[in-house]
């Protein structure tokens, strides 16, 4: 196991959390973790990601979901995956609700989950489900104290389809000195803003 995680990590995958995928069965919308291998790994990234992705991105549509794709069939072949971009039985599953969870980070008056180190500057991409012995997990304290800053970005974002709004909402949280770079929120909300037509992206 060891191994396919330093093969993610190099591919810019750089948060890789093991928790019992039979556990978190009984959240909703993750029933179907109850009948697969014990060991889940929520598979998340930084802003570490950008420059490795950057380097091999192709052109092609949703590159960084296919890149997604590739890097954890590569690290996990034949592995059970749920990724956070693919709908399953015509929904997206609750990325947010299993990190909060199993105690990968902690949810915000936005929303937002909240990592104690890098804040709300990562994003949920992949759960993996192979045999194992899981650790033991349970939710963790919020990491921060920033309510008021982050309902008032909250309320000024949900009228609009301004992406420096919903920008604003991430920026909002006190725990910032891993915020992405400029061409990383360019790509996740000014270019993926363009594409959607509004709405907040999952970077």
């Amino acid at each position: 196991m060891d191994e396919a995680i330093g093969q993610l990590a190099a591919d810019g995958f750089d948060l890789v959390h093991a928790f019992d995928a039979h556990a978190a069965a009984t959240e909703p919308g993750w029933e179907r973790l109850a009948g697969g291998p014990r060991l889940g790994l929520l598979v998340a990234n930084t802003r570490a990601l950008w420059p490795i992705f950057s380097a091999r991105r192709r052109a092609e549509p949703d590159p960084l979901d296919r890149y997604t794709e590739r890097s954890i069939a590569a690290a996990y072949p034949d592995a059970p995956t749920y990724f956070a971009h693919v709908s399953e039985d015509g929904a997206f599953l609750p990325f947010t609700r299993l990190a909060v969870a199993v105690g990968l980070a902690a949810l915000a008056p936005s929303h937002l989950v909240i990592h104690p180190i890098y804040g709300p500057w990562i994003a949920l991409r992949a759960v993996v489900t192979i045999e194992g012995e899981p650790p033991a997990r349970a939710p963790i304290a919020k990491p921060c104290a920033c309510a008021a800053p982050c309902e008032r970005a909250l309320a000024q974002a949900l009228p609009t389809a301004d992406w420096r709004a919903w920008l604003a909402v991430r920026d909002a949280c006190t725990i910032r000195a891993h915020r992405y770079g400029a061409d990383q929120i360019a790509f996740h909300y000014a270019n993926a803003w363009s594409h959607l037509g509004g709405g907040p992206s999952a970077g």
